[in-house]
């Protein structure tokens, strides 16, 4: 047996003994288990990957237009970032954050704060992923509000089908109802508002132009609810749940801003998807001009190469946390101010993860890929308009850089959208037997995803809107939108 064939016997081994492990003890994220118990019915499993790319146990390749999970930016297989993330490991592999911290650590917190749309500084607080940046910023701001001498601020303000997370505080800002169902009852006081979504607004979808009566929402809210409640208001730059959701004008997030300016309510930025880069900025606050007083990061912050996630905090709030109590304040605003944030996680600023943040924003700036994501989500978006600008299924096409999305429906000119899940599991099964990774998110009204790394190449744009086209155009022949043929196709 040659060198070549016994590594090939050897990977068919390893392979067969995963499948075994998943049908038997791994449990998947979001899935239905059960679904693996019919030995026909073979997981996705992936073994190799580079700059776009993806192979599977079986060497067929697909273009990973959700990066992963709207998180490998810089692209597979940056060797650059492995070397740092072995170099680290071999000198400090860990250090406990409670009073401690790391040189990488402390390198990355110096240039977060630069680089973050906060007024030129900023503290951050290292965690381990997207939902504990966004618990952590719910504590950080309720604490804040008791600091301040309001213990009873403990209200949240978000919008109705966003998702921020899954742990207990998350998912209590989550506008999801599914998601929510299973795990009452939540945290206390989580309010939810309408989504500004222009395609879908039930207030100004027909008017010329967005009215900002979504605004006007969270405004009523907060005056019902009472000023002095509220901790905060968080919302996504670009909703990401229900299908890349712009806010349908750019004074939304000002006039958020103003709002939390006059009644000291905090607002936070969730860019866990929308920071490093993905809408053609280095964060999606900079890319609608808002200074947020919190910023949630994850996912892009090391491309995915390690675990990692911070929040990024406007220097003047963080400062509080240092100050004594005033003369006179309550024994709960003493407790809260003579504490520090009582907040810790023990992998926050895991030092080989804040190597490979270090070296993946070394990739970001040198190539500058918050530009090319403007470039080639620009080049993408056009390309789509022009393949799909009559195409009976298609309602909207929407979305900032390289985080698009294409919602579908039974009929373009009354908008009337299509419940059929199966329909929609089967597009996204054509698009991957086609080589194609892509999201068809049905939170709301089904949307297909494209979030791509920022490494794409107009090549590679270019074969997934020949897909597209392909793959939307039998969906609609299914729903009998479409006859034989369809000039696009």
């Amino acid at each position: 047996m040659t060198i070549v064939q016994a590594s090939d016997e050897r990977n068919r081994s390893r392979s067969e003994a995963a499948e075994t492990s998943i049908r038997e003890n791994v449990w998947l994220h979001y899935t239905q288990m059960a679904a693996y118990q019919n030995p026909e019915n073979r997981p996705l499993m992936m073994v190799k990957a580079e700059g776009s790319t993806l192979w599977d146990a079986d060497g067929n390749a697909y273009l990973d237009l959700l990066a992963g999970i709207y998180s490998v930016n810089a692209g597979y297989g940056r060797r650059r970032i492995v070397e740092a993330m072995t170099e680290q490991a071999m000198a400090l592999p860990f250090v406990n954050p409670f009073g401690y911290t790391s040189l990488p650590a402390a390198e990355l917190a110096a240039r977060l704060a630069q680089l973050a749309p906060l007024g030129g500084d900023a503290r951050v607080f290292f965690t381990s992923g997207g939902s504990e940046s966004v618990e952590t910023a719910l504590k950080l701001s309720k604490q804040c509000q008791m600091m301040r001498g309001y213990p009873n601020r403990y209200k949240t303000i978000s919008r109705r089908v966003a998702w921020h997370g899954t742990t207990i505080g998350a998912l209590s800002v989550n506008g999801l109802t599914g998601a929510r169902s299973y795990f009452g009852p939540l945290i206390p006081g989580a309010r939810h508002v309408p989504m500004s979504h222009r395609y879908r607004c039930p207030y100004c979808q027909n008017a010329g132009g967005c009215t900002l009566a979504c605004y006007d929402e969270i405004e009523r809210m907060v005056e019902f609810e009472g000023p002095d409640q509220v901790a905060c208001i968080i919302t996504e730059p670009v909703q990401n749940s229900g299908g890349c959701i712009p806010p349908g004008s750019p004074e939304y997030f000002q006039k958020i801003r103003t709002l939390c300016d006059q009644t000291g309510i905090l607002m936070i930025m969730d860019e866990v998807i929308c920071g490093f880069g993905r809408l053609g900025r280095m964060f999606g606050s900079e890319y609608f001009g808002v200074t947020p007083d919190i910023i949630t990061t994850a996912k892009g912050i090391t491309s995915s190469y390690a675990p990692l996630g911070a929040v990024l905090v406007r220097k003047g709030i963080a400062d509080e946390f240092a100050e004594a109590a005033p003369e006179g304040a309550t024994a709960p605003v003493r407790e809260a101010r003579d504490t520090g944030f009582a907040h810790g996680l023990t992998f926050g600023g895991h030092p080989v993860s804040c190597a490979a943040a270090n070296a993946n924003l070394d990739i970001m700036l040198e190539e500058d890929l918050p530009g090319r994501a403007a470039e080639m989500g620009g080049y993408l978006r056009r390309e789509l308009e022009a393949a799909f600008g009559s195409h009976p299924n298609v309602g909207d096409i929407r979305g900032a850089g390289l985080f698009i999305g294409i919602e579908l429906v039974a009929d373009r000119e009354t908008r009337e959208s299509f419940r059929n899940a199966q329909l929609l599991a089967e597009l996204s099964d054509d698009m991957r037997a086609r080589g194609f990774i892509v999201r068809s998110d049905s939170r709301n009204d089904p949307t297909t995803q494209l979030c791509p790394p920022l490494i794409i190449t107009r090549e590679e744009c270019d074969q997934t809107v020949r897909m597209l086209v392909e793959t939307i155009t039998t969906l609609g022949r299914k729903l009998g939108t479409i006859g034989t043929s369809f000039a696009g196709a």
